[in-house]
């Protein structure tokens, strides 16, 4: 073919109408993943390539997504991160990252009035942010991954951080642990209360009372957790477990307990949250609360994609279940 090829040549060489090769350049999420596949192919063997300025023009969008980070370096930020980008890719979209951590408030008040992408995904709100409101209100399609908030109309998808908690909390206690240490986070997000609420409602059940002497509350970096188990563990009667919200921390309390010769499991056990991939090194052989990372982003992706094409449909929030996943910081596995 001399000339540059058609949609309606795409179409007959694909075997479908020249609205679904739209479909596929616009990546509207209806289109059936084999047809997708089979038009996606032909454009590759066309080596046709659509000119992006023409179709933003004429169709308004940019296939191109925000996404709104903070700590982009911790272990569990950079896998999310990693995982947006894979997904986004795969569908065909394109991702700007804005790190917020660094940001004024006015220049990411300005980002969310330009519509420089088709939307938003936000992971790290909390419930002192204005930001996932305004996002919402700029009336571009928002939806929050990881980290969600209450009562506000806006898709989301989070981990059932309650249950993982819970379900951390009643191993312990059915180990037999009565001196348990909790680290907790001291910002707002509902990551961070729902982590605390579940573990302390299950070992409210087993009728084991967390003292304050083994409670502490920190911020969110390696060395936090580090100081934690200082405190914790040079007590008289130190704790036999401590379980933390992140694994960043439990890290830091690993490190820690081996600073001050403290043996981990037969001394103190260790439970973290999120299960990166750093927590199955050797090294670390962490027990913790897996974060769903994939089926996160995936399930967020597609409300996304499916709020573009549709900006009317009720929002949804989506909660995915978080599995305790044992490791030899503890001694045992559950029954």
């Amino acid at each position: 073919m001399s000339r540059p090829p058609t949609s309606r040549d795409l179409a007959r060489l694909a075997g479908v109408s020249q609205a679904t090769v739209s479909r596929v350049l616009t990546n509207n999420p209806k289109v059936n993943p084999e047809t997708r596949a089979r038009v996606l192919q032909v454009l590759k063997e066309a080596n046709y390539t659509p000119n992006a300025l023409a179709r933003a023009m004429k169709t308004g969008r940019t296939d191109t997504i925000g996404v709104f980070m903070t700590r982009v370096t911790s272990p569990f930020h950079a896998e999310l991160l990693d995982e947006i980008g894979r997904v986004l890719s795969s569908v065909g979209l394109h991702m700007i990252l804005w790190n917020i951590e660094h940001d004024p408030e006015e220049s990411v008040s300005k980002v969310l009035q330009q519509r420089l992408v088709d939307g938003f995904l936000l992971t790290s709100a909390t419930y002192d942010s204005t930001l996932p409101a305004m996002a919402v209100g700029s009336g571009t399609p928002t939806v929050l991954l990881h980290r969600g908030i209450d009562g506000l109309n806006c898709d989301q998808v989070v981990g059932d951080n309650w249950q993982g908690a819970y379900d951390a909390g009643k191993y312990l206690a059915e180990a037999g642990h009565c001196e348990i240490g909790l680290v907790r986070l001291e910002h707002t997000g509902n990551t961070s209360r729902d982590r605390e609420l579940g573990f302390r409602a299950a070992l409210d059940e087993a009728g084991v009372k967390i003292k304050a002497r083994n409670i502490v509350t920190v911020g969110v970096p390696h060395a936090d957790g580090h100081a934690a188990a200082q405190k914790l563990l040079t007590q008289k009667k130190p704790p036999t477990a401590i379980y933390t919200m992140t694994d960043l921390l439990a890290f830091g309390i690993l490190d820690g307990a081996r600073a001050l010769g403290v043996r981990v499991p037969d001394d103190v056990w260790v439970v973290g949250y999120d299960n990166t991939d750093l927590a199955a090194w050797e090294s670390f052989d962490l027990t913790s609360v897996e974060q769903p990372v994939h089926a996160i982003v995936e399930s967020g992706v597609d409300l996304l994609r499916r709020r573009i094409v549709e900006p009317d449909r009720p929002t949804e929030i989506i909660t995915l279940p978080c599995p305790l996943v044992v490791r030899g910081s503890t001694a045992n596995t559950p029954s």
